[in-house]
């Protein structure tokens, strides 16, 4: 890995591309740090430390704290996740939608601003609802706006808007002038933010007391084997052997090739527990927006999407008993729906990505097969069959990790700053997106190497790349 950032900047092109994406990156972090007008920062956060157990806390991860502290960027990334979602849906019930998606480039740049519109859209009312609450809470408030409540509502409404449009553009143009891809790299830097806190906050825990040492070396063990198992499961794949059949080539007939199609274990990545805890975290924000509190009138709905809702399992059958029985506090209505979520984008995102009948298609054009199965539907059938069981797979393997902080904490009342750690949707997506960066990098740097051995090759004037002249002449 080390080698391979060495060789990156020691090429131009790339060195450029990478620096380009730290200041890219710098740029967001600094908007993190840039209140809105007119709000009392010490108090907001002061009150906010009540909510974070909420699932604002979720949304609070993803834009790097900047949603605690109430800064231009507030929202993140978040209303562009939330308008790819919506709009992939349509695209399976709105016929146009669809024939535009297959329409090569220019059909994709019009999905991409239909997807920009959608956007600014949702940030428009979602600023809406969080200058609304806001509004209820008016110590939170300068006292040269707690009486003119009209114009502060469209001025958060119209600074939140433009912080996440300008995120949304810098994760475009990290797409296309940086390396990775921009939107989940800003995903991931502002998880990362968190873990120098979380260990300091860690290690005050130890100082106090409040943890024996030894929690410190198993949640290690813990966050080390988290790791492997998502490197492997996302590196991971089924091959598929494939039989090419004999050709003839001149005179001769080249002997039939044995290949391998590979299928990935996890074609989804982590875009569905990114996807999944999106849409969880509205119910709670929402009602929480609207003032109402939790267990009266909405609230209630609120409240059964909670992340440690008093309406679980446990609490229901009236146990009182501790050990194995506590798990069953993780059993509520937001673990139920995570799963589901997560386990439903996986087959949708692959179906999206991934069509068997075209791969059969594109098999029996070039004259190659699957052994034991007919080409065409049959092939079609099998590579769909294989790849729905290793679908499921992962998408098990996803809900494992995701889920299991949540229940060291909900059940074991472990803190968040430690349980973090041992797993759980910030470290698949950190993880994950690490891993494809640097996929990208070596790429690239394997693609230059080659190019410069072509280009020695060819200036040395290889045997192979001289013209034949006939014994005698002067060529």
């Amino acid at each position: 890995m080390l080698q391979t950032i060495r060789n990156a900047f020691a090429i131009k092109d790339l060195r450029d591309r990478i620096l380009f994406t730290i200041l890219m990156m710098a740029v967001f972090r600094i908007g993190s740090y840039i209140p809105c007008p007119f709000i009392n920062v010490g108090t907001l956060q002061e009150s906010f430390g009540n909510l974070m157990g909420n699932l604002m806390g979720v949304a609070n991860m993803f834009t790097g704290g900047a949603f605690s502290k109430m800064t231009v960027m507030s929202l993140g990334i978040m209303p562009y996740i939330t308008a790819s979602i919506i709009l992939q849906l349509l695209m399976i019930v709105v016929p146009q939608l669809e024939k535009m998606s297959k329409e090569g480039e220019s059909g994709r740049k019009k999905i991409t601003q239909y997807t920009r519109y959608g956007t600014v859209a949702l940030a428009l009312a979602q600023g809406f609802g969080m200058a609304m609450f806001i509004r209820s809470q008016p110590e939170w408030i300068t006292p040269f706006m707690r009486d003119r409540q009209i114009l502060f509502v469209l001025l958060m409404m119209l600074t939140i808007t433009t912080g996440t449009t300008f995120l949304m553009w810098i994760g475009e143009k990290i797409t296309e002038r940086g390396i990775g891809n921009g939107v989940s790299l800003v995903i991931t830097v502002g998880i990362a933010t968190h873990y120098l806190p979380h260990i300091m906050t860690t290690l005050d825990y130890v100082k106090n007391d409040d943890f024996p040492p030894i929690f410190l070396l198993i949640v290690a063990a813990l966050c080390i084997a988290a790791t492997i198992l998502i490197v492997l499961v996302q590196e991971g794949n089924r091959k598929i052997p494939i039989q090419h059949a004999k050709q003839a080539s001149g005179r001769k007939m080249q002997a039939a090739q044995t290949n391998y199609l590979p299928l990935k274990i996890n074609t989804a990545g982590v875009m569905p527990v990114i996807f999944s805890s999106a849409i969880l975290t509205l119910p709670a924000t929402i009602f929480g927006w609207i003032g109402a509190a939790p267990g009266e009138g909405l609230g209630f709905i609120g409240e059964l999407f909670a992340l440690q809702s008093r309406y679980n399992l446990y609490n229901m059958l009236n146990l009182e008993a501790g050990s194995i029985f506590l798990l069953l506090k993780a059993v509520n209505l937001h673990t139920i729906a995570f799963i589901i979520l997560t386990a439903g984008f996986c087959f949708f995102y692959t179906a999206i990505v991934f069509n068997p009948q075209d791969v059969a298609d594109n098999l029996r054009r070039v004259g190659a097969f699957v052994p034991g199965y007919r080409p065409g539907p049959q092939t079609a059938n099998y590579i769909d069959k294989v790849m729905t069981r290793i679908t499921l797979v992962g998408a098990v393997f996803l809900c494992v990790i995701a889920i299991f902080p949540q229940i060291l904490m909900v059940s074991f009342d472990l803190p968040f700053e430690l349980a973090d750690f041992a797993g759980g949707t910030g470290l698949i997506i950190v993880v994950a997106v690490v891993l494809d960066t640097m996929k990208q990098i070596e790429s690239r740097v394997l693609m230059r190497h080659y190019d410069g051995f072509k280009s020695r090759r060819q200036q040395s004037g290889s045997p192979g790349s001289r013209r034949w002249s006939a014994p005698g002449s002067n060529k």
